[in-house]
């Protein structure tokens, strides 16, 4: 006996979507109602009267009140629904209409995710009653586990706003509480921390007019695989490398800012006197770093990169050339012609840029083992960088900034998988009274070309040679430092980031 035909459409991406049409594809959305009428938020492909709560409702006497989006409507009840007892809404009726169960039909939000979501956040928070916070509430996911989550709370508490931290709710309707009641004046989320893949927190959060801030500080496809449909294109998207903004603007986002990272709080200690100066230009110059983030096997678990292509990229990348010219992650998005979004398909971009990156970073470590480079990082450099001897990695809060400081010198080596991207220690090694070596990332066009151009190395054999220099000349390196920590203390801590970020999203 054969299966029975099962109805597919084109989901919003063109790809074949099969639609169920039982029971369990609709899902209950909203405050609950007097138990009488129905709101259906789609028909589903069958026959919606034989649905369970359908039938107990008209046996009720209760109205069934339906909306269903028009492209879906011609393609599955060219007819509608004229049935005795049922009622078609418009969208607007339909968010306003109080008394009734409301069920959505959840493979709706693949079919058309702009017309279901918006909807279905309004009715999701209809019930809610959140009330202003007073000072000023910023709902900002996540805890202090996770990076950059204190130096944003600090820089908010400095900002005169209350930040209120939670885990990511279970769902729209259990943001009030997440809030603790109150209504934020926005919610700022790192790296899409505290929203579904669906987008149904966001679309809540636009349903109470809370504007969502969303900052990318990895790569922005990387976590953009994870979100299944495209409300990401409506938020407010902020991204620390600029070469990503192009095509996030090509893939439909509407508002796209640069907002490069800035110096942690927790890194400022006293700048050297002439004295502890001369002696830090005697000790090692450092390099701190894993050899691969965490858990990227599993990340890349389905991801594979051509034999050959990686070849060439690892060839590129031994020419020793600036970031921008080596086998980065554009450079593999290019030459595999992944779609950046949906799907995972762009990870097999990341795979190649972060195999790259690896083979970068550990020539850069065997380049600079002669001037006596002291790595501080994982075991895996032992494996990669012959007579590499790495020391423990340490944390970021605790003894990381006496390391910045205990250093001739300290290398910065770009990810390929961000390019034109500034790191944590572009800022944090000035402000530990540290000193800054680094290869010539684009990312560092927002300094003045005069603090740059004595810390930028074109190559891996200017690395011995501008350290030299340097020690040479004392008095070099602590204007260098005092200039440094002149300009991040004025423009670039997380208290000027998040004005940019409310100066954007209108908070």
């Amino acid at each position: 006996m054969s299966a029975p035909l099962r109805t597919q459409l084109p989901d919003f991406a063109g790809r074949p979507l099969t639609l169920p049409d039982a029971a369990s594809a609709w899902e209950r959305v909203g405050p609950g109602g007097a138990g009488r009428d129905v709101l259906l938020l789609g028909l589903g492909p069958g026959d919606p009267q034989k649905l369970p709560f359908v039938r107990a409702a008209r046996e009720r006497g209760g109205t069934i009140f339906w909306v269903e989006e028009p492209r879906t409507l011609r393609l599955l009840h060219p007819a509608g629904m004229d049935a005795p007892g049922w009622r078609e809404l418009t969208p607007a009726e339909a968010a306003s209409l109080s008394g009734a169960d409301s069920y959505l039909y959840r493979p709706g939000l693949r079919l058309a995710p702009n017309f279901w979501g918006p909807l279905a956040g309004r009715i999701e928070v209809r019930s809610l009653a959140p009330v202003p916070g007073r000072p000023p509430v910023v709902w900002l996911p996540g805890d202090e586990s996770w990076l950059l989550h204190r130096e944003l709370r600090e820089a908010l508490e400095e900002s005169g706003f209350t930040p209120v931290s939670s885990p990511a709710p279970r769902d729209a309707a259990a943001l009030s509480q997440a809030w603790g009641g109150r209504v934020p004046a926005f919610a700022l989320s790192l790296n899409m921390r505290g929203l579904d893949a669906d987008g149904r927190v966001f679309h809540a959060c636009r349903a109470l007019g809370v504007p969502v801030a969303l900052w990318f500080v990895d790569n922005p496809w990387h976590v953009l695989s994870a979100a299944r449909l495209p409300w990401w294109q409506e938020a407010q998207l902020f991204v620390t490398d600029a070469s990503f903004i192009d095509g996030l603007r090509a893939a439909g986002a509407e508002h796209v800012h640069r907002l490069p990272l800035a110096v942690a709080p927790h890194m400022w200690r006293p700048l050297p006197d002439a004295a502890e100066a001369a002696r830090l230009a005697r000790l090692s110059p450092r390099f701190v770093g894993r050899a691969a983030f965490p858990d990227r096997e599993r990340f890349f678990a389905a991801a594979r990169v051509p034999g050959d292509l990686l070849a060439r990229g690892l060839a590129l990348t031994d020419e020793n050339a600036e970031p921008a010219r080596e086998a980065h992650f554009h450079w593999w998005a290019e030459r595999l012609r992944v779609r950046p979004w949906p799907g995972h398909e762009v990870r097999a971009a990341g795979l190649g840029a972060e195999r790259c990156a690896q083979a970068n970073r550990a020539r850069w470590i065997a380049a600079g083992l002669p001037q006596g480079l002291a790595v501080t990082g994982d075991d895996l450099w032992r494996e990669l960088v012959p007579g590499c001897e790495p020391e423990a990695p340490v944390d970021y809060y605790g003894s990381l900034p006496e390391l910045y400081r205990q250093a001739s010198a300290v290398l910065n080596v770009t990810s390929l998988l961000i390019p034109q991207s500034l790191s944590q220690r572009h800022f944090d090694v000035w402000a530990a009274g540290g000193l800054l070596l680094s290869d010539a990332t684009r990312g560092l066009d927002i300094f003045p070309d005069e603090l740059t151009r004595p810390i930028t190395l074109i190559s891996r054999e200017g690395f011995g040679p501008r350290l030299a220099e340097l020690a040479a000349n004392p008095q070099r390196s602590r204007d260098l430092r005092e200039a440094w920590r002149e300009l991040l203390r004025a423009a670039h801590t997380y208290a000027h980031r998040l004005a940019f970020i409310r100066e954007k999203i209108g908070a």
